[in-house]
């Protein structure tokens, strides 16, 4: 698939837009919320019994559909996730569907994820097989490179990341790697904030970690850092090529992610400011990431600033960024 037919289905997939709640589910209202039209008689949102919330990734949970048109053409909701099913005319004298029925429902949506699977294994395979990230790479020119040098990241780096630009979007391209170098997706940074700072080219794929040096196993010390630029900078600054340093995509980090990390010796999560700020439930974001990941194993850093901003602006060295990752602390 050449560039240009990705970046068109790319634009598709991230132009959905919050929608009410349908009349036919006001039942439903304060129960579900990130409502998306998907179609002319398709809905989506959280489940009104196993919740959801917005991905690392930015995309809306999307877990619990709503169709118009569903059950023998009634009104009727069900769950991805949890299977849960919801009919419009539940009540005193609400018929439930008979074993059939439901069977048939279940092969149905069965059957119509597994092609949203495909898709999605389509299109990154379509990456790989294009290497598209390249592609965005090659379109670095000077106003591009001296964004990147802005950042902290000199050329050298760009290279070695294959940090690159999208000049139809005027957004930075930031390539996300597996282990031994798998492409798994490309982030995209854009420069006109006003829809959102950050999108991936794909969608439908899990948000992975940035892996500062993909040939690296996770399994020793790692320093997680929030963020991708913030993880790059820092590696760039500190200047070891033992230091094991990721990219988190975000705070709600994947049980993927989450399952990666609880497998190395040592964590040191470095956050930005206000991850610390407790909620109404008296947990924190990163009291609940460090609880996910392990409290003994985990040593949490939440600087006065944002660490890639306190790093440019201070023009700290290895030696203080050392003496910084220092002052982590077990919660």
């Amino acid at each position: 698939m050449p560039l240009a037919e990705v970046e068109s289905v790319s634009r598709k997939t991230h132009t959905m837009k919050p929608a009410p709640l349908p009349p036919e589910f006001a039942a439903l209202q304060g129960q579900v919320h990130y409502v998306q039209q998907a179609s002319r008689t398709e809905f989506s949102s959280n489940c009104p019994k196993c919740g959801g919330e917005p991905h690392p990734n930015g995309e809306l949970p999307d877990r619990f559909r709503m169709f118009l048109n569903g059950r023998n053409g009634k009104i009727v909701g069900w769950c991805r996730r949890c299977s849960f099913l919801w009919f419009a005319d539940m009540g005193d004298n609400f018929e439930p569907p008979t074993s059939e029925e439901l069977e048939q429902w279940r092969k149905k949506q069965e059957e119509t994820e597994g092609a949203r699977l495909r898709s999605a294994q389509m299109a990154l395979d379509n990456l790989k097989d294009n290497r598209i990230w390249e592609q965005y790479h090659k379109m670095l020119d000077d106003r591009a490179r001296q964004y990147w040098r802005g950042r902290g990241i000199p050329d050298a780096y760009q290279n070695y990341w294959a940090l690159g630009w999208d000049h139809q979007r005027d957004a930075a391209t930031i390539p996300l790697f597996g282990p031994a170098w798998e492409p798994l997706n490309v982030k995209l940074r854009l420069m006109d904030a006003s829809k959102g700072r950050y999108r991936y080219l794909l969608s439908g794929q899990s948000a992975p970690m940035f892996l500062c040096d993909p040939d690296m196993l996770l399994e020793n010390h790692v320093i997680a850092v929030e963020g991708e630029l913030k993880a790059a900078t820092s590696y760039v600054v500190l200047d070891d090529p033992k230091a094991c340093i990721v990219g988190l995509p975000g705070l709600s980090a994947s049980q993927s992610i989450v399952d990666t990390l609880a497998k190395a010796d040592r964590v040191t999560l470095v956050l930005d400011p206000g991850s610390d700020v407790r909620n109404g439930n008296g947990w924190s974001a990163a009291g609940k990431l460090v609880s996910v990941i392990g409290r003994d194993k985990c040593r949490l850093l939440i600087p006065n600033a944002k660490i890639d901003d306190a790093l440019l602006a201070a023009k700290l060295d290895k030696y203080a960024v050392r003496r910084l990752l220092g002052q982590a602390v077990a919660l």
